[in-house]
């Protein structure tokens, strides 16, 4: 799954709510036109209409209303419908002789309306769309159609279709819904005109009562889809300084860091997020454990990785493991570092690993003076390897050094001259087997 489908499932959700079946009253024009009026700076590709100019569109809507035979057969199909008997309201007003073109308008109205609600897209938008194509409704009838026409053409995937219709609603209305910017930024998301996608959902944003996530989610999914990674964090620093609360906007914010190299930025938005409870996936953690090693902290990226294995957030893969592993050793935690490879080995799937892992542990395991286990630790790994791997001869002097520091000469100098059968490790194995030789007879042990 690719990013933009990753950030925004389950997160963008419209709801679609079916226009008022009744006759919507031109009352609210005057309050609507005291909310329209282009926002400056956000060019969206097409005028606005002013206050005034829509106004003068509603004055110039005919003030009609339907004839009698054809409302009684709307009461009764209305009182159909508040019965939840919405498949014969529909036949009702089917079966209503419309006799002049404003009749006709308002009956597909209200039939697109009814079949609306009954989810049959198709033949609500093509009743709606006849509604609308008259261009006799009232100003409140009008608009309402064609917002719905918009609603139903997005919900029905038809993008291009419904970014028309959102338009011609905005230019008839004038109305600057944030919810109307904000579903054709999504439209233009869809059919990847990402740079559209930002003048329609910043719009959103200017016109917003309550801050709303999804806006901001739509720029930062068009930014990354046309690699404007820079662009993409301002949005995410913009959100989060009126949505703090988006949990994963602190993972995604220190990951966009990351990505443009902003390493300190990365790790403190990681590390706040992390210590606010933010973070909750796997790939948080390990991107969180990463940054910590990038940056010299590997204390904390050991004890962030095992902590979350431990507590089941981090799956207790060989790998992750291990990652705990090489951090502790850096941190200059040896025996720590030695039981987390003692995990590794226990979950590896295969002998390449287990051997690589039982020479890393050897290698902790000496640097903590616990030479017998650093022997076996050792021993282990020679007997995975191939014997005429040239590496052995490296294994065989690593086990020579621990039984020799473990005091146990015999063992040291048989490490020592299986090494010598190795090209690469011949000339530093005899030194080791002259020098083991030395110390047990200074020693008093006998190695005859």
């Amino acid at each position: 799954m690719n990013f933009k489908y990753t950030l925004l499932a389950g997160v963008i959700v419209f709801t679609f709510a079916v226009a008022p079946l009744v006759h919507a009253q031109d009352e609210d024009a005057d309050a609507l036109a005291e909310t329209v009026g282009d926002t400056v700076g956000i060019d969206v590709g097409f005028s606005i209409p002013s206050p005034d100019e829509v106004r003068a569109i509603r004055d110039r809507r005919p003030s009609q209303a339907v004839s009698e035979r054809v409302g009684r057969n709307i009461m009764e199909a209305f009182e159909l419908y508040e019965e939840d008997l919405t498949q014969e309201a529909i036949q009702v007003l089917r079966g209503t002789n419309a006799r002049n073109d404003f009749d006709r308008a308002y009956l597909a109205r209200f039939i697109g309306n009814l079949l609306a609600s009954e989810d049959e897209l198709d033949e609500a938008i093509a009743q709606l769309e006849r509604a609308v194509d008259f261009n006799i409704l009232s100003f409140g009838d009008h608009g309402a159609s064609i917002r719905l026409l918009a609603d139903l053409n997005l919900q029905h995937e038809n993008y291009e279709e419904a970014l028309q219709r959102y338009q011609e609603w905005i230019q008839f209305t004038g109305e600057l819904d944030h919810e109307v910017f904000m579903r054709m930024a999504n439209a233009h998301l869809e059919l990847e005109n990402y740079e559209q996608v930002i003048p329609f959902a910043r719009k959103s944003v200017a016109h917003q009562e309550t801050p709303n996530r999804n806006p901001y989610i739509l720029q930062v999914a068009a930014f990354y889809e046309t690699q404007q990674i820079a662009n993409a964090i301002q949005v995410l620093e913009e959100g989060l300084e009126v949505l703090p609360g988006e949990e994963r906007w602190w993972g995604q914010l220190g990951m966009f860091y990351l990505l443009e190299e902003e390493l300190e930025k990365a790790l403190a938005t990681m590390e706040l997020a992390y210590l606010a409870g933010y973070l909750n996936r796997e790939n948080d953690f390990r991107a969180l454990v990463q940054m910590y090693s990038n940056l010299g902290i590997p204390y904390r990226a050991a004890t962030v990785m095992e902590r979350h294995i431990e507590s089941g957030e981090v799956q207790g893969t060989p790998r992750n493991y291990s990652i705990a592993a090489r951090s502790y050793h850096s941190a200059r935690e040896f025996n720590e570092a030695a039981e987390m490879y003692t995990q590794a080995i226990a979950v590896a799937e295969d002998d390449e690993d287990r051997r690589d892992y039982y020479r890393r542990r050897g290698d902790a395991l000496l640097f903590v003076d616990r030479y017998s286990n650093a022997a076996e630790a050792f021993s282990n790994a020679i007997q995975l390897m191939d014997p005429d791997d040239d590496t052995t001869g490296r294994l065989y002097m690593s086990l020579a050094e621990a039984y020799f520091y473990a005091e146990q000469y015999g063992d040291a100098l048989a490490a020592a001259e299986n090494a010598t059968r190795y090209d690469a490790h011949r000339r530093n194995a005899e030194s080791w087997a002259g020098y083991i030789r030395t110390t047990a007879e200074r020693r008093g042990v006998d190695l005859d």
